[in-house]
């Protein structure tokens, strides 16, 4: 989806995949994600040539602490900058499941109004045969959006490339229904044991319906073997940072500019 924010680039090496990127947040140096593969340690000795080569400074960006650990033995003179905008909001799957506790008393309080106010509405999952609904929903919800900021602008465009590439993309989706019409939905994928949610949207103006759209997401697709929620980053926006919070992570994971000396 940010392949065209951050100008990616991508090279495969012994059977691992490398992306190298722009962040643009970071004086638009040049950066590599942590390599993905069988042959990570391999893979980094390939990206400190290159940046040798190429007469650039050897970093890598949104890499977690389990990653520095790795970094370190290849590199082991460096510098941290935190991404704090870029850390991930990590849930326990059956905390956004019950929303059970006084700590969820808020959410509860939006749900319920919204189904006392709009006692038919329905969830059902994204399919063909609806999927021209939530396009039609998203023309007219980003109407009302101010996208005042490159990275919203940007999460805007991609959205729509999602939708009208739906299939292609091979991930799962959930829509919110009320006397028939889409007022909410959200799309995600399920990696190991982690419900990762790339997208949501819903209505502002309907009370509840962006709690209701979060619960009936994880009760959907949160299924057996499914531990944790990632509903991934704020990228600055600070409602969208309260929001995030208000649901009480289990762990924020940290992102880190990783800059080898």
């Amino acid at each position: 989806m940010w392949r065209d924010y951050f100008l990616v680039d991508y090279a495969e090496y012994n059977d691992t995949i490398i992306f190298k990127v722009q962040v643009k947040y970071h004086n638009n140096i040049i950066a590599f994600s942590m390599p993905l593969g069988n042959d990570v340690l391999g893979s980094l000795n390939e990206i400190a040539q290159y940046c040798r080569h190429e007469n650039l400074p050897v970093a890598f960006c949104t890499v977690t602490h389990e990653d520095i650990e790795i970094l370190s033995t290849v590199f082991t003179e460096f510098r941290l900058s935190k991404e704090v905008d870029w850390s991930d909001y990590m849930y326990t799957a059956s905390d956004l499941v019950t929303l059970a506790g006084r700590k969820y008393s808020g959410q509860r309080n939006h749900i319920n109004h919204f189904i006392r106010t709009c006692p038919d509405y329905s969830f059902e999952e994204i399919t063909e045969a609806n999927l021209r609904q939530v396009k039609d929903f998203y023309a007219v919800l980003a109407e009302q959006i101010d996208f005042d900021s490159e990275v919203f602008a940007e999460e805007h465009r991609k959205t729509q490339e999602v939708l009208d590439n739906y299939d292609a993309y091979g991930l799962i989706g959930g829509l919110l229904r009320v006397n028939g019409s889409v007022i909410a939905f959200a799309i995600g994928e399920i990696n190991n044991s982690v419900l990762f949610v790339h997208i949501e949207k819903a209505f502002p103006q309907c009370r509840g319906a962006f709690q209701v759209i979060v619960n009936a997401f994880a009760k959907h697709f949160a299924s057996t073997g499914v531990d944790f929620i990632n509903r991934e980053e704020d990228v600055g926006d600070e409602g969208l940072r309260v929001s995030k919070k208000s649901y009480h992570p289990c762990e924020i994971i940290d992102k880190y500019i990783f800059l080898a000396e």
